[in-house]
């Protein structure tokens, strides 16, 4: 408690000698098909520390409710704003099928569709969910709806194994083991274990400066783009050196470097830098002295011949404000001729048993 009491007396008389703010914002997670992407930025704000007085300014204290993450839908029609969300991780199947904040939707030809949502201690292996709550193992399949095909009673010293094909249930008085389909669950006395593999990825490159042409190539497709089209919407000419490209099934969709931003102000002098990274690589460039009135709105871009810029957010230094048009969330969509989902999909364990 007196360590408590000690910060907070610290606090106006740091403030009195400096001023400190900042943010950090990187691409945590780009998943997704050729059709459909879901992109999670993770953004980090940072402020003084009061605790390292007397220096002028340092960083690097984190808010508590660290970390906010800006969800964003792209297909090859535009991108668009999903949600603020809080320590979250996002996972693909390959029927375009997403995971994120134990919310799972389903995005087909644009359509974009909330399945449902999983409370309790859950695992997913695509396209199975199965998920503890007080003494039963709740199962469902995942595909053009979120279908429940069975349950299992259990205590809270039960354990279980999920794969793509069957569920093994383990408790001090046995162990079960059922086989999984997309319509039920049978109990059998012995199961096939499947290999797991990965979340589903589109192909992601960073682009390459070739004269005053940027150029985005996965071996089978590439793009070229006037940097002429592209400087209009950057901060920095540095910058195009610094874009991402992920390829879509008939657009290229191309993402800003990562970013963190810092300033100061103290004894009325104000001094900042801006730093771009690549999220490819570690190469950056730094802006100094970048004043809060110089921020604009942040740029995606689509690109089949034609560039269409689109504006994702615009921060102040310390906060961000979506600009991308929100996401219409359907009740239904069509779905697609291909009903299954493959068995070499994803692992994600929510929470612990």
């Amino acid at each position: 408690m007196s360590r408590l009491i000690f910060v907070f007396m610290l606090i106006p008389l740091v403030a009195s000698l400096s001023l400190a703010d900042g943010f950090t914002y990187t691409y945590s997670s780009i998943v997704g098909t050729d059709n459909d992407v879901i992109i999670l930025i993770e953004w980090t704000p940072t402020m003084i520390d009061p605790l390292c007085a007397p220096q002028p300014c340092c960083y690097n204290e984190v808010p508590a409710d660290c970390c906010h993450y800006i969800v964003f839908y792209a297909n090859d029609s535009g991108v668009y704003y999903v949600t603020y969300a809080y320590n979250v991780k996002a996972f693909a199947s390959e029927n375009g099928t997403y995971l994120f904040s134990d919310v799972i939707y389903r995005a087909y030809s644009g359509c974009f569709q909330r399945l449902g949502g999983v409370s309790g201690k859950a695992k997913f292996v695509f396209p199975y969910v199965v998920t503890m709550i007080s003494n039963k193992l709740l199962v469902y399949h995942v595909g053009c709806t979120m279908r429940k095909i069975g349950e299992v009673p259990v205590t809270s010293k039960c354990t279980f194994d999920l794969s793509s094909r069957s569920l093994i249930v383990s408790c001090p008085n046995g162990t079960r083991r059922f086989a999984l389909s997309g319509s039920r669950m049978v109990e059998v006395p012995a199961v096939k274990r499947w290999v797991v593999l990965g979340t589903k990825r589109p192909p992601v490159v960073q682009g390459k400066l070739e004269n005053d042409v940027l150029v985005f190539s996965n071996g089978n497709r590439t793009y070229k783009i006037l940097s002429k089209e592209l400087l209009p919407y950057l901060y920095d000419s540095k910058e195009l050196k610094f874009l991402t490209g992920v390829f879509m099934k008939d657009a290229l969709l191309i993402l800003p470097p990562t970013m963190d931003y810092e300033y100061c102000i103290y004894n009325g002098t104000f001094s900042s830098k801006l730093r771009s990274t690549s999220p490819l690589s570690n190469s950056e460039f730094v802006v100094y002295d970048f004043k809060l009135s110089e921020f604009k709105p942040v740029y995606a871009f689509l690109y089949n011949g034609t560039l269409r810029p689109i504006p994702l957010f615009l921060p102040d230094g310390k906060y961000f404000k979506p600009l991308a048009p929100k996401v219409v969330i359907k009740s239904e969509c069509p779905c697609p001729v291909r009903t299954f989902l493959s068995v070499l999909s994803l692992v994600v364990l929510v929470s612990p048993l």
